[in-house]
């Protein structure tokens, strides 16, 4: 059963594109280094990956391939990000940046030519602080953008690290949305094989993301942030009581943190690909349908591709819980009127 239309756009706030742009670019940074693109799991992912890539290549180079996908899935605007592939943290510092330049200027001038269908999410060099706020400050007031998106860690270096924490007050101040989007794990000898990276992996990434700034204290010393984490925030949020009871019972766990770690967490935002409404509706129960935001993951094989019906078979939802979730919600925190 489809969800009733809403008195706002519908806006999908997890989806992805790939920057053809950039590719020669990193070509000869790859090269460099010896980085293979995409070579990642067991064999047999490896082969599925490539062929899935090649299956959707037009959608993620070109816009307008995937309009007709997004009015059958009843999707007004896609918040759109770089795939997370094309952050290029691993890069040298100064490739870094003229990567992420040159995909915040292909994306603005790519999503300007579509009335509105489009809404950019722009990519920051997180590999060098002072990079990535200079990128902040240009794709916020040269390109206008409202929203950025980042990955999980930095290479493994967690984003919620001192160094970091200019930036986040500079997001904070700037009062952009920053998604946080799974990077993968960067020990997967144990994952090698399934997909597990994707399947287990991903979710464990936000999981962890998100402990880090909760006891790192980004979230308390910016309480003005407004955090979106992907994939349903991961495991966290349905197992959350479980690190209160452990701030009130050992010193260790409560250290740096003076809020029960669950105050932090229902300030974040999560996204509806979790592809269950009973996931959707704890979401909602436990967060509030003001802090849940429709996601599709569009267009990879783990996404979700009828998002709206999937928001139908939610019990319990009111009209108003449709509104927000479906569009009401990420129109705010991306500053729309």
């Amino acid at each position: 059963m489809r969800a009733h239309r809403t008195d706002g756009p519908v806006i999908d706030i997890h989806c992805h594109r790939e920057c053809g742009a950039v590719r020669e670019l990193m070509k000869a940074e790859e090269q460099r280094i010896g980085r293979i693109p995409l070579q990642y799991g067991g064999d047999l992912t490896k082969e599925v990956n490539r062929k899935q890539l090649e299956h959707i290549r037009p959608k993620m180079d070109f816009l307008e391939v995937r309009l007709e996908d997004m009015d059958r899935m009843g999707i007004d605007v896609q918040a759109v990000a770089v795939a997370p592939y094309q952050y290029y943290y691993w890069a040298d510092p100064n490739v870094g940046a003229q990567a992420a330049r040159v995909i915040n200027d292909e994306l603005a001038e790519a999503t300007a030519s579509y009335d509105g269908r489009f809404s950019p999410l722009g990519t920051l060099p997180l590999q060098d602080t002072d990079a990535a706020l200079a990128e902040l400050r240009y794709a916020v007031d040269d390109l206008g953008f409202r929203g950025i998106e980042v990955g999980a860690h930095v290479e493994g270096e967690e984003i919620s690290a001192s160094r970091l924490d200019p930036l986040w007050q500079a997001i904070e101040r700037a009062g952009v949305a920053v998604i946080i989007h799974t990077y993968g794990i960067p020990e997967r000898q144990r994952l090698l094989q399934h997909n597990f990276v994707n399947i287990l992996g991903h979710a464990f990434d936000s999981t962890l993301a998100i402990g880090h700034l909760i006891w790192n204290g980004v979230m308390e010393r910016h309480p003005d942030l407004k955090v979106v984490v992907v994939h349903g925030g991961g495991y966290l949020p349905a197992y959350s009581a479980r690190m209160d009871h452990g701030w009130r019972a050992r010193a260790d766990v409560a250290e740096g943190v003076p809020q029960p770690p669950t105050t932090y967490l229902e300030r974040m935002y999560f996204d509806t690909m979790v592809f269950q409404p009973d996931q959707i509706e704890y979401l909602v129960k436990r967060f509030g349908s003001d802090h849940v935001v429709l996601g599709t993951d569009y267009p990879y094989d783990m996404g979700e591709d009828d998002p709206l019906a999937l928001l139908g078979r939610v019990e319990g939802l009111r009209q108003e819980d449709i509104n927000l979730i479906a569009g009401g919600n990420a129109a705010r925190l991306l500053g729309w009127e």
